[in-house]
């Protein structure tokens, strides 16, 4: 019988990694030989392992991303080196990245390397090093389909994968022809490893069932490598689902039109939607692709077939002297600790200058503001004995109408927007189950807005429409809690006047909230960022998660709220020092209570980024906002 053969991984890395120990190890058993997933010790230094082919060192320590697992074993740096002169490295990152090096630090020590993609081979080799390709392959355990034909599916286009500026920017761009068809578009974040099980990242079960429930998925490079992603592929492939990827080098033994889409990054979209579109042709794809893999591309054969190979390149290369290993080094860039958060810049005097000129500046920005709203305020009680007094106009339907879905409009001089912030509305409110009205707060604009909402209202007296004109300024946060305050349906969704809904945007999020649990007050779907020049990228992509949240915001104000739950969280906050950030506060507020907001992985509306905008106003003085956010939701867990 062949020995056993240990493959380690990091039991704190990411979990991908750990599903190729586990895919190699299934291989292994399947050859013929005993095999087992290791993860809390180091591989065997022992100098009485029997040796391998030709009198080579034995390949039967195997370590799956050595970039993860020596840098996250708590051994000594000492004991690092001595165990990796006895394994077998796996690299699975492409070169050119942090990542690259880290694994070569460690891979130089052992007998010969193995890389998961071609793409990489080159660069190992270049540094002197003896490389074997490894290709991933077809492993019983991840098919769910088992090439069963036509079963049906219930999502058209879908994606997995890190986020990066590259993809976000291209989902965003897509978005105009994605956003009609049911997608899974699911981005993770890497502010930390991904676990299995964690709500913010789909693997294992979770993952293949998604696959085989998936026509198309999206294949978009996280930056300008033409790095094949094979483990993403491979687990597609397996499960029916056709590949649509940006040109890649190394595909064989697929072929382009024949078994996945291979096309420029500006086309890829459009030839996903025209595949979606053809499901004849769709279906004889994902047939053929399947055929290839499990015929071809089975990783019983590919582990046998790469071990050999890398056998006798270990027998032939000469053992590595430290000289050589200490050349290898050179060519490798210095260490990098391992930090899932960069650390901060020093904050030198310069800067901390700057930090007083805009904090005063703000604050005095936002004196003036509170002075004019006190004005307001004065006179608005003079002359209706109300600070708060406000005047409203419905249409005719109103009266008529029990809506499910109230969409507040907050309006302050963006006349230039608020119709075609409305008439995206329209275009969404197309289901006769979930009938919607429009809720506008006029806060007082001193441009035509108001007027232009009362044309908008005579064109449409169909449309429920609620224009509530506030006598006196409030600012935002007080214009939404208004309109809340008038809303009837049983979910409101917050559009601000310069923001565009998709038409599958209410849909899509009371149809999540009706499924949902009762701690999932809201929900929020993908948002393309744009301004005049195009698309920009994304927000609100990354699923509810509040170790990420009390990082930053990333989810913005343009969701959907059961109405009961937002009069429970008190609405949004109206404190001077979170200024802009009151949406922000919210989701604090949210994330406090053990409450949870839930993502919908569709594109439901586009975001106008303007360089005046209240936001960019605010994150003049961010370190100020923190604190005051910081002990208005002190059981969070912040960073230190």
């Amino acid at each position: 019988m062949a020995p056993s053969c240990r493959v380690f991984v990091s039991a704190h890395g990411n979990v991908f990694m750990h599903e190729i120990a586990e895919h190699l190890v299934e291989a292994l058993i399947a050859d013929g030989r005993p095999a087992e997933v290791v993860t809390d010790e180091l591989p065997d230094v022992a100098t009485d392992r029997p040796a391998g082919h030709q009198g080579a060192p034995a390949l039967d320590q195997l370590v799956v991303a050595p970039h993860e697992f020596f840098v996250l074993h708590p051994a000594s740096e000492a004991d690092k080196a001595r165990a990796a002169r006895h394994a077998v490295c796996v690299n699975t990152e492409q070169q050119g990245t942090p990542f690259f090096d880290l694994a070569m630090q460690y891979a130089r020590f052992g007998p010969v390397v193995l890389d998961i993609n071609t793409h990489s081979l080159g660069a190992i080799r270049r540094l002197g090093l003896p490389a074997v390709h490894l290709p991933l392959g077809y492993v019983a355990s991840m098919d769910r389909w088992s090439g069963h034909g036509t079963v049906p599916r219930s999502i058209d286009i879908g994606f997995l994968g890190g986020r990066t500026p590259r993809r976000e920017q291209f989902v965003a761009g897509a978005a105009g022809q994605l956003w009609e068809w049911r997608t899974d578009l699911r981005f993770f974040s890497w502010h930390r490893p991904a676990l299995a099980g964690h709500t913010t990242f789909s693997s294992g079960d979770d993952k293949y069932r998604r696959l085989a429930d998936t026509r198309i998925l999206l294949n978009v490079h996280r930056d300008t490598e033409p790095y094949f992603e094979w483990a993403r592929v491979v687990e597609a492939v397996a499960n029916g689902c056709v590949v649509a990827s940006e040109t890649s080098v190394d595909v064989a033994p697929f072929r382009a039109g024949e078994h996945l889409i291979v096309t420029s990054l500006d086309d890829l979209a459009e030839q996903a939607v025209a595949l979606a579109f053809d499901e004849p042709r769709r279906a004889r794809m994902a047939d053929a692709a399947y055929e290839v893999l499990t015929s071809q591309l089975h990783q019983r054969d590919l582990v046998r077939a790469a071990l050999a190979t890398a056998a006798d390149a270990a027998a032939v290369a000469a053992p590595t002297s430290e000289r050589a290993r200490s050349a290898v080094a050179r060519h490798l860039p210095a260490r990098r600790h391992h930090r899932t958060v960069a650390a901060p810049a020093p904050i030198t005097a310069e800067r901390q200058m700057l930090v007083k000129v805009a904090s005063e500046l703000k604050d005095r920005y936002l004196g003036q503001i509170g002075v004019v709203r006190a004005i307001e305020r004065s006179l608005a009680t003079l002359r209706h004995g109300d600070p708060d007094h406000v005047d409203v106009v419905d249409t005719p339907s109103v009266a008529t109408t029990d809506p499910a879905v109230s969409v507040v409009i907050p309006l302050y001089n963006q006349g230039h927007y608020v119709h075609e912030a409305i008439t995206s509305v329209v275009a969404a409110a197309h289901d006769p189950a979930l009938p919607v009205e429009v809720v506008v707060v006029d806060d007082r604009s001193t441009d035509d807005s108001a007027a232009i909402v009362g044309r908008l209202m005579d064109d449409m007296p169909w449309l429920p429409i609620t224009l509530v004109r506030r006598a006196a300024n409030g600012g935002l946060p007080t214009a939404r809690n208004t309109g809340f305050g008038r809303a009837r349906g049983r979910y409101v969704f917050a559009l601000d006047a310069d923001n565009v809904l998709y038409p599958n945007g209410l849909v899509a999020l009371a149809r999540h909230l009706d499924g949902a649990p009762d701690d999932v007050v809201a929900a929020y779907g993908l948002l393309e960022r744009f301004d005049e020049r195009g698309a920009l990228g994304l927000t609100s992509h990354l699923p509810w998660d509040p170790d990420l949240l009390v990082h930053g915001a990333f989810i913005d104000a343009m969701a959907m709220f059961r109405r009961s739950a937002w009069t429970a969280l008190g609405g949004y906050g109206v404190d001077s020092g979170i200024h802009g950030w009151e949406d922000y506060d919210l989701w604090l507020a949210t994330a406090e209570r053990g409450l949870r907001a839930s993502l919908v992985p569709a594109v439901v509306g586009r975001y106008r980024e303007q360089a005046g905008s209240m936001r960019k106003i605010s994150d003049i003085d961010m370190a100020t906002n923190f604190v005051t956010l910081r002990a208005r939701h002190p059981r969070l867990p912040w960073p230190s």
